[in-house]
């Protein structure tokens, strides 16, 4: 069983309630942690989205650590045995994002990883700027859910200027059962990216975790130690110092 020796690693949610159009209550977030725990999950990075068009990064920040803060106090007030929730954000990229004097804030843990969600659109010379100018500080970009700009970007430039970058890569769980979108991960996974796996969860009906049946997918189609592998290298990655 694939499960059997080593950490999983759910890479990007939105568990945290009230913060964005994740969990909207304090059971929601409960709740999605425990279907976590049952698919197996031992640890997940929670990734509240941060735009910057909406709010100051202070006030995005003061209300994200409150939210983890609550939750974290309810879950150790009733001993509850719940994955370990590592602190992160969803940052849209956005021109100076790499000039924001709290960027370490954004990043996920201790770690100088920061996840990235790119435009919905053609990506841009000022985009390839902007991520290079984060990695020039000594920043490490994660770029979030990389199959769902095959709608806006050719698979073939998506990789060519993913390679030319120093960025990691996240897949999400539910793009496994998008032939397209199954068809591009497989590319990346060619090219060499060990990627890590997200469940992108919001709630426990419309937007659930799957993480379980992804890691079935990959544990059958690759094998057991490539899966094993992704997750030794996610769980390395978010304990970072």
């Amino acid at each position: 069983m694939w499960k059997d020796n080593f950490e999983i690693i759910d890479f990007h949610s939105h568990i945290l309630y009230g913060v964005d159009d994740g969990s909207d209550s304090l059971s929601m977030s409960l709740e999605i942690l425990r279907e976590l725990l049952n698919q197996g999950v031992d640890k997940v990075v929670s990734t509240s989205h941060y735009y910057n068009f909406r709010e100051p990064l202070h006030d995005f920040l003061a209300r994200r650590d409150d939210a983890l803060y609550n939750l974290e106090r309810h879950i150790k007030e009733h001993d509850l045995f719940l994955p370990e929730i590592v602190c992160g954000a969803e940052v849209r990229l956005y021109p100076g994002l790499w000039q924001e004097s709290e960027l370490d804030r954004l990043c996920i843990g201790n770690t100088r990883n920061i996840l990235i969600e790119m435009p919905y659109d053609n990506w841009t010379p000022w985009m390839y700027n902007e991520i290079y100018s984060v990695a020039s500080k000594g920043y490490t970009p994660v770029m979030a859910h990389v199959e769902r700009y095959v709608d806006f970007v050719s698979t073939k430039e998506i990789i060519q200027n993913l390679l030319s970058l120093d960025v990691l890569i996240q897949f999400n769980c539910d793009s496994f059962e998008d032939r397209p979108k199954r068809r591009f991960m497989k590319k990346i996974i060619k090219s060499g990216y060990l990627p890590f796996l997200g469940s992108d969860c919001h709630n426990t009906t419309t937007r659930k975790p799957c993480i379980n049946a992804a890691c079935e997918y990959i544990s059958k189609k690759y094998s057991d130690s490539y899966l094993k592998d992704m997750m030794n290298y996610a769980s390395e990655t978010i304990s970072e110092n």
